[in-house]
């Protein structure tokens, strides 16, 4: 057993998010079958890039309120408890919804595949 009570923070690349975001690694997969485990912070008005993962992601809410989108759905709200299931290589994006800050609990199998900005930055204020 092991007991992680605070994960490794890392530099995030800046061009694959709209505004500052702040990770904690919780859990680096050994292996690709295994998941790496994050807790993600975006700043109000933050979101992803356009992304993919080759074996999938799950997003839990750990906010009040956050936003995710894909090629069928703009955005979508989500509240805090909700879970979001991203199948395998599904192309979307993540992170606030304008106002405040968004935290997630992430579940990511695989290397994500980073694309273009989504254009969905609204900032802290929207």
């Amino acid at each position: 057993m092991k007991i992680v009570d605070r994960g490794e923070k890392a530099v995030l690349r800046p061009e694959r998010y709209s505004g500052a975001v702040a990770m904690e690694t919780l859990r680096m997969a050994a292996n690709p079958a295994d998941a790496d485990v994050l807790r993600v912070t975006y700043e109000p008005g933050t979101v992803t890039n356009w992304h993919s993962h080759p074996g999938g992601q799950l997003l839990y809410v750990l906010s009040k309120t956050a936003s995710i989108g894909n090629e069928e759905t703009d955005e979508l709200e989500l509240d805090e408890g909700s879970l979001v299931v991203v199948p395998p290589g599904e192309r979307h994006w993540h992170g606030s919804l304008g106002g405040s800050p968004a935290t997630f609990l992430v579940l990511t199998w695989g290397v994500t595949r980073w694309e273009e900005a989504s254009g969905l930055e609204r900032g802290g204020n929207a």
